[in-house]
C-alpha cells in the first residue's frame, strides 16, 4: 500500500476509527425508520442509463420509456430529494426532478463530461480542456478562473481522450469538491471553486473520483496505478493495490461499507472485472456474486452506480447488472444497451 502526502499535508494515516465505517459494518438499504437491514432486498426506485439517444429507465416492473427521446445524455449526478443532473448533448445541464419531468438549467460554449453539486450551485467539468464552470441559482455559467491556475497545471496532458475534468464531486458535507483530471489528478477546493490546490501525482492516472455518501472523510478514485482511497476528504492519499495483478482502475462507486472499482485487462482492454474494498480492510478482493469472471470489455468512467444498498454496473458489452444486496447478489438485468455515456441508481 502506498502513500502520497500533499505539500504542506501531515502525513496521511487512518486516524481515529470512529471517522469511518468499519468493513465488518455491512448496510444492505435504510428503511423508512432510517435503519440499516442487512440480507434484505431493496425495492428498485429507478436506474437511468445515459446513452447517446436518451435515458433508458429501469424499475423492477422492467424498463420503461425512453426520456429525452433522440438526445445524448451523460454524466447523470444525483441531487437531494430524488432529483438528478445531467449533461444534454454536451452543452446543455438538464435536470430530472423526483416526478421524472426534464427541464433545461443552462447551456454553455464548451463541451462537458461532468457534474456535481453543493446546494443549489451546480459545477461542471470540461470534456476537451481543463475547464471548470459554476452555475449559480440565476442559471448564468461562469468560468471558475481559480482552476486555470492549478498550481503545477502546466504539466497536465492528454492521455488519449483530449485533457478535460473526467469526474467530479463533493464530499456529503459540501465541504470540499474534487476534480478528476485527466491527465492531471485530483484538484481540490475548499471554496466552492474559487481557489484549488493539487493532491495526487499527475502520473497517478485518475479516471474517477467519488465520495462517500455519508462520511465525509473518506473519498475514493479509480487510476491506472489501482485504487487510491482518503480517510481526510482527499488531501492526502493511499493507493491501495495489494492483491491486484492488474492495476487499471476506470471507474468507482461507493457504498455504506465497500468501495467499487473496475479492473481492466490492459490500457486497451478487451475485458474487466468488478473489485471491492471494505472499508477498513488491508486489501481488496474480485466481486463475483453471480458476475462472471470477466466482462465483456471496460467498465468505464461513469459505468458504476451504488445507492442506499444496491449497486449496478454497464459492462462494454452493454450489459446492465444489478445487485439489490451491496455487491453480494448480482443479476443481469438488460443486454445490448447502446453507447452508454452514464448510470445513477436513484
Amino acid at each position: 500500500m502506498r502513500q502520497f502526502e500533499s505539500t504542506g499535508r501531515d502525513a496521511f494515516g487512518l486516524g481515529n476509527p470512529k471517522t469511518y465505517l468499519p468493513a465488518s459494518s455491512k448496510v444492505a438499504f435504510i428503511n423508512g425508520a432510517g435503519m440499516a437491514v442487512r440480507g434484505a432486498k431493496s425495492i428498485m426506485a429507478a436506474i437511468l442509463v445515459g446513452t447517446a439517444s436518451g435515458c433508458r429507465v429501469f424499475k423492477d416492473a422492467g424498463e420503461g420509456e425512453i426520456e429525452l427521446a433522440g438526445r445524448q445524455v451523460s454524466a447523470l449526478s444525483p441531487e437531494i430529494g430524488g432529483s438528478c443532473l445531467a449533461v444534454v448533448d454536451g452543452k446543455e445541464v438538464w435536470r430530472r426532478a423526483a416526478t421524472s419531468e426534464w427541464s433545461k438549467v443552462t447551456t454553455t460554449d464548451i463541451c462537458l463530461q461532468s457534474i456535481t453539486v453543493i446546494d443549489d450551485t451546480i459545477f461542471c467539468g470540461a470534456m476537451d480542456e481543463a475547464v471548470m464552470m459554476r452555475i449559480c441559482g440565476n442559471g448564468e455559467p461562469e468560468r471558475l478562473k481559480g482552476f486555470d491556475i492549478v498550481p503545477g497545471c502546466s504539466e497536465w496532458f492528454a492521455g488519449g481522450p483530449p485533457l478535460g475534468v473526467r469526474s467530479l464531486t463533493a464530499t456529503v458535507d459540501g465541504a470540499a469538491i474534487l476534480a478528476a483530471v485527466h491527465v492531471g489528478g485530483i484538484p481540490r477546493s475548499e471554496d466552492k471553486g474559487e481557489t484549488w490546490i493539487p493532491t495526487v501525482p499527475i502520473m497517478f492516472d485518475i479516471h474517477e473520483v467519488r465520495s462517500h455518501p455519508s462520511f465525509p472523510n473518506i473519498v475514493a478514485a479509480a487510476a491506472a496505478v489501482g485504487l487510491c482511497i482518503s480517510h481526510d476528504s482527499g488531501r492526502n492519499w493511499n493507493v491501495l493495490s495489494e492483491g491486484l495483478n492488474l492495476t487499471n482502475s476506470l471507474a468507482v462507486a461507493v457504498l455504506e461499507s465497500e468501495v467499487l472499482f473496475s479492473i481492466q485487462d490492459g490500457p486497451f482492454p478487451k475485458q474487466s472485472q468488478l473489485w471491492r474494498w471494505p472499508i477498513g480492510a488491508k486489501c481488496v478482493e474480485q466481486v463475483r456474486n453471480g458476475l462472471p469472471e470477466w466482462l465483456e470489455g471496460k467498465i468505464d468512467t461513469d459505468h458504476i452506480a451504488a445507492s442506499a444498498g444496491r449497486a449496478a454496473l454497464v459492462d462494454g458489452g452493454g450489459n446492465l447488472w444489478l445487485s439489490r444486496d451491496e455487491s453480494c447478489g448480482w443479476e443481469r438485468v438488460a443486454a445490448d444497451l447502446p453507447y452508454v455515456s452514464g448510470l445513477l441508481i436513484l
